[in-house]
């Protein structure tokens, strides 16, 4: 430890971190630097504003089972509103910095210097491999230091501007690559996101969350209506839900920037409601309208805002009805080929639509300062129920995941007495019902279709399918179409049970542009009751214009219903076409027929088979159809 007096006012100074190698005295503010065995002055920088930090100079935390101490702090501004960095030395001889902005912080440790990676080269949403790891660059901006306490590895030097590259990869990993003034070699510091309670510190040593408490209840300086900000530690801007006022909060006051329209879309959600949502309790601290112009016609949604104290902020945002939850995704955690298509956790996400969103009215508190008139162009990938979005600006790019809910889960989550409005339209990342009701009836279909085949396959089984009669029958050349002289006679046949008959009829008499009629009747020998059927046999051909053409054929077959059983004779009458032609007029009409008892009749099965297909087959085109209306939508397919 190096203890001596500050070189500009006398007051007490020490080094207690070997690796520090300045030290800003807490009584003047000058930067005291180590030369050698003396103490020297470097100027001085202005002393740390109050913020929401719950850090303080001193404490200890243990991250990964090795403890740690806050031994510096710095304060930067890109003209937003400041964040603190928090310079850390480990019990392994190892320092870092612990970054702290809008709630997140990112521990981070030196990588070393990066050479010929060039700024120029750096912009939101680039893709990019450092030292064999997969990034993506969320931000890209430049600030400097305003304040200083503590010890610091570096000088510092309040009139540099400094720029700098913030890159997420997967797994948490989180990459800044700090370029200084330069334009090219940056410093590495690689590390992850944390959330406060993997600090390690004890929550009774965290410095209460105090500065803007006296905005708690404040009024608005434009019409003096009475404001209940939900979050006041952690707002910048404030928009009256009153009057349209915009005001500036990061000071620990309100001060009046401009009026700004109401939204024209009614807000379901008030200021102040509460919801549960993925297993925490959400508070509603504002909303804003948000729209985008395709071929002349305004798209407007809402976005809800909301926070929660150890989990930040996230956003619920409703178009036309249909309502998706939206949780910040590290930009690194997702593989996205532009406006194709997005991989996360697994899932593949489609491209969806990439428009221009701007922001034309806010309601409530806000963490940045926002304004009507921002724009971004936002990208939406889908995978329904979720989807990847994504929202990029000239200097950042951000991402979220989301998950399509209904309104009455949105309902039940605030607990709101009115039902919202229904949908209107298909939305991006609606689920589609009617492909879970497809798969519903193919899975009935499947169980029904087994029972199908269960009895066809019994009536198979039990059928005798026996043959009773081979027939062959001559017609004499000069024979009477449909007369007696045209009948035929067989033998007598038994049929042993009751059951059905199939009759085929097969020609030997080669047919030419001609027909023959069949008419079968079977005669029961004790009761003389008759059981009939007719079977017309055609075949015609030619040529056109078109070409050859042929019709019909040489057989035939048909079914006879349920027949008793007993002894039977088959009479035939024959009918033909009076112009028929013979080979030989000795020949006559000759064909054959043959009986077959109780076999099974696949017609019923052919019918049961097309009404069962019939259901699944409505609910594919039913099914088809929601994604044809959904898929309509997008201008990126």
């Amino acid at each position: 430890m190096t203890q001596g007096a500050c070189p500009s006012c006398g007051a007490s100074v020490e080094f207690t971190a070997g690796s520090a190698q300045v030290v800003v005295c807490g009584h003047c503010q000058t930067v005291v630097a180590r030369a050698g065995a003396e103490l020297e002055a470097h100027g001085q920088v202005a002393r740390v504003v109050e913020t929401d930090s719950p850090l303080r100079l001193g404490l200890e935390g243990r991250i990964n089972g090795t403890s740690y101490q806050l031994v510096g702090h710095l304060q930067k501004d890109h003209g937003a509103g400041p964040w603190d960095e928090w310079y850390v030395e480990m019990s392994d001889g190892r320092t870092g910095w612990l970054s702290e902005s809008e709630g997140a912080f990112h521990l981070l440790f030196d990588g070393g210097v990066e050479e010929g990676l060039q700024l120029d080269s750096l912009h939101p949403g680039e893709r990019l491999r450092l030292r064999n790891r997969p990034l993506v660059v969320e931000e890209r901006g430049h600030g400097h230091v305003t304040a200083a306490e503590g010890q610091l590895p570096s000088d510092v030097d309040p009139s540099q501007d400094s720029w700098y590259v913030d890159a997420t990869g997967p797994r948490g990993l989180f990459v800044s690559l700090d370029f200084g003034s330069r334009d090219r070699d940056p410093e590495v510091f690689l590390g992850q996101k944390l959330e406060l309670s993997q600090l390690g510190i004890p929550a009774g040593d965290l410095r209460p969350r105090v500065r803007k408490a006296q905005l708690q209840q404040a009024r608005c300086t434009n019409c003096n209506g009475p404001l209940e900000l939900r979050a006041p530690d952690q707002t910048l801007r404030v928009a009256c839900p009153y009057c349209g006022a915009l005001m500036d909060a990061s000071q620990g006051k309100l001060s009046f920037l401009k009026l700004l329209q109401k939204p024209e879309l009614p807000a379901d959600i008030p200021l102040g409601a509460k919801g549960t949502l993925d297993g925490a309790e959400w508070i509603c601290i504002g909303y804003q309208e948000r729209s985008c112009t395709v071929e002349g016609t305004r798209y407007p949604w809402l976005e809800y805002l909301l926070y929660h104290p150890a989990r930040g902020f996230t956003w619920l945002m409703e178009s036309n009805g249909h309502w998706v939850f939206l949780k910040p995704l590290a930009a690194g955690d997702a593989e996205v080929v532009p406006h194709v298509s997005a991989h996360y956790e697994g899932r593949r996400y489609k491209a969806f639509q990439s428009v221009q969103a701007v922001t034309d009215a806010v309601v409530g508190e806000f963490y940045w300062k926002v304004t009507r008139g921002e724009t971004a162009q936002a990208t939406e990938y889908v995978a329904p129920p979720y989807s990847v979005n994504e929202d990029a600006t000239d200097n950042e790019v951000s991402y979220t995941h989301g998950e399509y809910l209904t309104p009455e889960q949105v309902r039940d989550a605030f607990k709101l007495k009115d039902p919202l409005p229904r949908p209107r339209g298909i939305a991006p990342s609606q689920p589609n019902t009617r492909r879970q009701a497809l798969w519903r009836t193919l899975k009935w279909t499947g169980v029904w279709l087994l029972g199908l085949f269960a009895l066809s396959a019994l009536l198979h089984a039990r059928a005798l399918n026996a043959q009773v009669l081979d027939l062959q029958v001559r017609v004499a050349p000069d024979a009477v179409s449909g007369t007696p002289g045209a009948m035929h006679f067989s033998e007598p046949f038994e049929l042993t049970r009751d059951g059905n008959i199939r009759a085929e009829v097969a020609m030997s008499t080669t047919l030419d542009n001609s027909w023959v009629g069949v008419q079968g009747d079977l005669v029961n020998q004790d009761t003389q009751e008759v059981v009939s059927f007719y079977e017309e046999i055609s075949y015609y051909h030619g040529r056109d214009s078109d070409g050859s053409w042929s019709e019909g054929g040489n057989h035939g077959s048909v079914f006879l219903s349920t027949v008793p059983k007993g002894t039977y004779v088959l009479r035939t009458t024959t009918s033909f076409d009076p112009a028929m032609k013979f080979k030989s007029n000795l020949q006559g009409v000759g064909y054959r027929v043959q009986l077959t008892h109780d076999t099974p009749n696949e017609s019923w099965f052919g019918i049961a088979l097309v009404l069962l297909l019939l259901g699944p087959g409505l609910s594919f085109i039913s099914a088809h159809g929601f994604e044809t209306e959904r898929w309509k939508e997008s201008n990126l397919q």
